[in-house]
């Protein structure tokens, strides 16, 4: 066994077969005493077999994942040994222990629960263990793996390792813990700005026309709007995978992205890690880049990532789109993702894993999505310099942030409990330090079909009266994310979809796509502080008020930057929606509707009628604020409103810059410290940091408990300025 302190309160262990009989248990203490103990390790000799099957010829099939080429399961030759490795360790207390990636089951507390983490749609497999107690835990392997807590103890079963090595990182709090990650995995990439705006998507738009047409809808309705996303079938019928586009429905790509750019639309394209036919197809066999026994390129390989990168620009880099989705980067899940009935979890982590080890190396096979990622965000900075990577991926490790991917949670259904499990899964997604990710607003599958998976509530879609109900609470939720993302299959999701102008439910949509533009300079603000420390946007009860022990098993309400408390409403109005339960941490807070003020520390019932959710701003905030502005382009440099909510003091850091390219990494932004006294009533802008001048007139907004307000408009230009109330 190897120690080694990496920096103030980072701790690697490693181990070898050789350390496993006997074990000498590894305690870590600090002035509190214990706080962590491994008390075993068992590591258990496996073979590995690989396919050596070819990759031409097979059959193609229709499946849930599209067309894929089918093999017969050929000749497993023997490719070595590995590892089964058992890590158990003990800890004292009652913490909650949370993290461990995206799941389906909206699980926050897994001290005394199971988890299987291995790559597949809706999991994310994250092995990483935050602790309220302030410490966490990182598996450093990329095999698939079990883990299990009993309350006082737990341990990780790892598929295959041959030497295993972890990290215990000690914080002063939560928060702590996940700047201490963050240095370690790679500091968030800062996303352009646009990706912060509304990004309309479905399954799916059919040609560059419909694209313009809905594009133009949006300007034509003042909605607020910065991307469109074209889902699979921009290839020609046949060509699943492929990424040279069917000349008939997109005759120039270019000058579809130059009609997209002249309204302030940018277009996100979707690719896949698999080619049945067509060019792409006959370029990775010729190659000889493909798994074997598919037609999946093998991501593990430098030269299928520089292949795989020139098929994306060949048409579409080139052409002017802005991102890649990168759908189904966790390429084996065939074997789980049919049939009526969804089986038991260990025989769907059986059947992917098994699957995917005859093809991969089974100590790397949870690192597909992450080489994918790494590949295209290398060639892009290489070969596109002047815009910021942007990829929308499924599946990710805990490199996402520092790649500039976004995570989303998989094709989900559309039921209220659904929903509720994804407000946990948002929290907890979060406590795994992955800070961008976002979900299928809606849910991808709305209707009921023969498999499993294919479980909504709503057949007919937008027709029914209760789906656009649940649509426009996920859609309220899906605005106090980082990422504002609507997309799905079985109905429309486009906001005229949901009823005329006149009706309540177009009202809502309409009302909170300008929410979300409003809170902008807000947002980005609070992502430029995410890629400075590391801490993640969405922040758990337990990260954001680690002082506060009855906060920490909350998971159905967040906070989003510091600022900013949210609180999903997930039942419907005839099922106890229209009122909902908010417990506020200390200090005071304001809804952000009515600016009431509320004391803190108390559980309060809120009205929730359908045109509202509990959003609560914390005593002490300087909130940036914009008005009217339907694209990130519009928005004033950089904030038009400052609003002050009193009560005690607070501080606020406004971030701006171009929005796009990498100059901000030199110094070409502009960041203005503010603070707010509330005892001599006066709001301090400091020295203007970075290079950008800046040249501003704020209204600046003083809200008051007892529901007084005063208004000031001031100049800015850099100087530290003090404002009197």
């Amino acid at each position: 066994m190897t120690r080694t302190d990496l920096a103030p309160g980072v701790t690697r262990i490693r181990l070898t077969p050789a350390d496993g009989d006997p074990f000498v248990p590894v305690s870590f203490r600090d002035h509190t005493g214990i706080y962590l103990t491994q008390t075993g390790c068992v590591f258990t000799p496996r073979p590995v077999f690989r396919l050596c099957g070819e990759s031409g010829g097979g059959e193609v099939k229709q499946t849930a994942n599209g067309e894929v080429v089918s093999f017969d399961a050929g000749e497993c030759r023997p490719a070595g040994e590995s590892c089964s490795v058992i890590l158990r360790f003990s800890f004292p207390g009652s913490p909650v222990l949370t993290g461990l990636g995206a799941h389906e089951d909206g699980v926050f507390d897994y001290a005394r629960e199971s988890e299987l983490l291995y790559e597949h749609n809706m999991k994310i497999p994250i092995p990483f263990l935050l602790s309220s107690s302030g410490w966490g835990l990182l598996i450093e392997a990329g095999c698939a793996m079990k883990y299990h807590g009993d309350g006082s103890s737990f341990s990780f079963e790892l598929d295959a390792a041959r030497v295993v090595s972890y990290l215990v990182i000690r914080g002063s709090d939560c928060a702590d813990v996940l700047r201490k990650l963050s240095c370690l995995a790679g500091k968030p990439a800062m996303l352009p700005k646009w990706a912060f705006g509304y990004i309309q998507s479905k399954e799916r738009y059919h040609s560059a026309e419909e694209l313009l047409s809905v594009s133009r809808e949006f300007r034509r309705r003042n909605l607020g709007l910065d991307c469109i996303v074209l889902d699979w079938m921009s290839w020609q019928d046949g060509c699943w995978g492929d990424k040279t586009p069917d000349p008939v429905r997109f005759p120039d790509i270019r000058n579809l992205t130059e009609e997209l750019h002249r309204m302030h639309i940018h277009l996100m394209v979707s690719v896949w890690p698999n080619a049945a036919k067509g060019r792409d197809c006959d370029e990775f066999a010729a190659s000889g880049q493909f798994l074997p026994a598919s037609r999946i390129y093998d991501a593990f390989s430098s030269e299928a990532r520089e292949l795989y990168w020139q098929q994306c620009r060949r048409h579409w880099m080139d052409g002017g789109t802005d991102a890649l989705w990168c759908d189904s980067c966790e390429p084996i899940t065939d074997p789980d993702w049919c049939g009526e009935e969804k089986r038991d979890p260990e025989t769907r982590y059986r059947l992917i894993t098994e699957d995917s080890s005859l093809r991969m190396d089974p100590e790397e096979m949870n690192f597909y999505a992450s080489r994918h990622l790494q590949g295209l965000r290398e060639h892009w900075l290489k070969d596109i310099p002047h815009k910021r990577p942007l990829f929308l991926s499924r599946s990710g490790s805990l490199d996402a942030g520092s790649l500039g991917a976004i995570l989303w949670s998989g094709d989900i259904s559309a039921r209220w409990d659904v929903l509720e499990k994804q407000v946990v899964e948002a929290v907890r997604v979060s406590c795994s330090g992955i800070p961008w990710w976002t979900l299928d607003i809606g849910a991808f599958f709305v209707g009921r079909k023969d498999p499993w998976f294919w479980r909504g509530d709503y057949p007919d879609g937008v027709s029914d009266p209760g789906y656009r109900e649940l649509y426009i609470r996920w859609f309220q939720f899906g605005a106090m994310l980082p990422v504002f993302r609507s997309h799905g299959t079985d109905t429309p999701r486009e906001p005229w979809a949901f009823g005329t102008e006149d009706s309540k439910e177009y009202h809502c949509l309409r009302e909170t796509i300008a929410l979300r533009y409003s809170l902008l300079p807000y947002l980005y603000s609070a992502a430029a502080q995410c890629c400075r420390t590391g801490v993640p946007m969405i922040r758990a009860m337990l990260t954001a008020f680690g002082s506060d022990q009855r906060l920490w098993p909350l998971a159905d309400q967040y906070m989003l930057g510091d600022s900013i408390l949210v609180k999903p409403v997930t039942r419907p109005l005839a099922d106890g929606g229209s009122e909902t339960a908010v417990t506020l941490p200390e200090g005071g807070w304001y809804d952000l509707f009515t600016r009431a003020y509320y004391a803190a520390g108390n559980t309060l019932k809120l009205d929730t009628p359908l045109n509202r959710f509990p959003v609560f701003v914390r005593a002490g905030s300087i909130l940036p604020w914009a008005s009217g502005v339907c694209s990130t382009a519009d928005l004033p440099f950089p904030a038009e409103e400052l609003l002050v909510f009193s009560g005690t003091d607070g501080d606020f850091i406004l971030y701006d810059d171009s929005g796009d390219g990498m100059d901000y990494l030199q110094g070409a932004f502009l960041r203005i410290p503010m603070h707010w006294d509330e005892k001599r009533r006066i709001l301090s802008l400091d020295q203007a940091e970075g290079t950008l001048p800046v040249d501003a007139v704020f209204r600046i907004t003083l809200i008051c408990p007892d529901g007084q307000t005063e208004l000031k408009n001031i100049k800015y230009t850099g100087v530290p300025l003090k404002i009197a109330f």
